[in-house]
């Protein structure tokens, strides 16, 4: 474990997240005067902190990142990160240290929920502090990090594959760089562009652009707790529901689509099994309120799709209180919660790709049953699976469902129903951030207890290093030299 390397690489991830706090300090210079301090105490703090790093760093040793070097960078990178960036909200608001990190880390794993009662509490420099740790937590921090780092070389896939996980269908770029570059053109044109789209639907600049950086990083930070229900506006949910579907989708996509690569499109079979999914959600959603009086025929098609894309998306974002839906429709949405949205992708949960892959595993193992002699190999579209990609996926959803399992009890320790602990770990382990009960769609986690807030910060920060990275960095063995590394 070369510890100068890392060290030199942290405190280079720290300066960048200062050149990040320079936006919210301009716009507090512009509109909002008397709260510049708390950004230039963040910025002298942060430059500490990363002189300390530089301290201890070799600007000399080498350039290629090891894969455990990689593991420490990225886990440790992301927990330093939503440390600095809680700084804002505790220098605003001292005597809750909880909630400002609560607040950071909602906002860099784009879970979209907040401990505040009312939003006015925030000044507006930090509701644009808030909108733009959103953005740059879907874009990934590592992310930004591999653009402003030419000089990793090849080391820079192992970021590359930490900070977008899921089981990249294929590397569609030769240069990791290149990639990452590419990646975050698209993301910023698309985030632009939905900009322009709400602002002509009607929608003021301000809440255009806090919405359009909430949809394109499949948050849901909204300037409103009942989110997208104050507005009363089909065009505006209409556009949402389109930029959710594009952001969940992996970005590889778009590469082939500028290239006009159609056959390696078509044979792509996960953004089919994706709006399929969805599609079916949708179909039982609206089934269900609609024979059951809940709601007319046009209002249930309106908001059975835009639930079934903002929960299959990771978004989070409500156009009704589905809180009070049927609880059918409720388990609908809990299970889209779980799949989440495509690998390569914005969106949280466990990935569609892995479900299916779980899925036809599952199925191939019941063929091998009745048919021993049979020989059936698990695709995904025309390409095979390798045996040992179905073993890490089968190892991680149990995992996953697992930390699940432990993470609901313990915050069932705190007075919480079993149900309502169910729902609030899902809802922060696959990015979604509003859940059912006291944590509905229309609520916040201010009447949370503290316990059952770190709780949450937890599962927020292990769904979004899918598991591994957390667990692997806080392993006391990590650390030491091993050569089997």
């Amino acid at each position: 474990m070369d510890f100068t390397l890392i060290n030199r690489l942290l405190s280079k991830l720290v300066l960048a997240f200062c050149a990040v706090m320079l936006i919210p300090l301009l716009g507090a210079l512009a509109v909002d005067i008397e709260h510049v301090w708390l950004f230039v105490f963040t910025l002298i703090a942060s430059f500490t902190v990363a002189s300390i790093l530089s301290t201890y760093a070799n600007e000399r040793s080498r350039q290629r990142l090891r894969g455990r070097e990689a593991i420490a960078v990225v886990g440790c990178g992301w927990l330093l990160v939503c440390f600095l960036g809680s700084l804002p909200y505790l220098f605003l608001n001292p005597g809750d240290p909880l909630a400002a990190v609560f607040e950071s880390v909602s906002g860099f794993t784009t879970t979209g929920v907040t401990t505040v009662n009312s939003f006015h509490e925030f000044p507006p420099s930090i509701l644009i502090w808030r909108c733009l740790t959103h953005w740059t937590g879907g874009i990934g921090v590592i992310m930004l990090f591999i653009v402003i780092m030419p000089q990793m070389n090849g080391g820079a896939s192992y970021l590359f594959n930490a900070e977008l996980p899921g089981g990249m269908a294929e590397r569609t770029l030769p240069k990791i760089q290149e990639s990452a570059k590419l990646i975050l053109t698209i993301y910023t044109f698309l985030t632009v562009l939905e900009i322009g789209l709400l602002i002509l639907s009607g929608l003021p600049m301000y809440h255009a652009i806090n919405l359009a950086l909430a949809t394109m990083a499949t948050g849901g930070f909204s300037f409103y707790h009942d989110s997208l229900i104050s507005f009363h506006n089909v065009a505006i949910e209409a556009i949402a529901v389109v930029f959710m579907l594009i952001a969940s989708m992996n970005f590889s996509l778009y590469y082939k689509l500028w290239r006009r690569d159609w056959e390696s499109i078509k044979i792509d079979s996960e953004p089919r099994y994706y709006l399929g999914l969805i599609t079916t959600a949708a179909v039982l959603i609206f089934v269900d309120l609609y024979t059951h009086g809940v709601l007319a025929f046009q209002p249930a098609v309106r908001h059975s799709m835009f639930q079934a894309v903002s929960i299959a998306s990771t978004t989070g974002f409500a156009s009704d209180d589905f809180n009070t839906w049927p609880s059918f429709s409720r388990y609908v949405l809990l299970m889209l919660m779980f799949v989440g949205g495509c690998s390569g992708s914005t969106a949280g949960g466990i990935k569609i790709s892995r479900v299916v892959i779980l899925l036809k595993a599952g199925w191939a193992e019941l063929l091998r049953t009745l048919h021993p002699r049979i020989v059936y190999s698990v695709k995904m579209g025309k390409r095979e699976i390798d045996p040992i990609i179905v073993g890490n996926i089968t190892r991680f959803f149990f995992l996953y469902m697992f930390v699940f399992m432990v993470l609901s009890v313990l915050i069932s320790i705190s007075g919480i129903s079993m149900m309502e602990s169910f729902g609030i770990v899902a809802a922060c382990m696959s990015s979604v951030g509003p859940a059912f009960g006291i944590v509905g769609p229309t609520a916040s986690y201010a009447n949370l207890p503290d316990w059952a807030r770190f709780i949450s910060i937890l599962a927020m920060l292990f769904g979004r290093l899918e598991i591994f990275t957390l667990l692997a960095i806080l392993r006391p063995d990590f650390w030491r030299d091993k050569q089997n590394w």
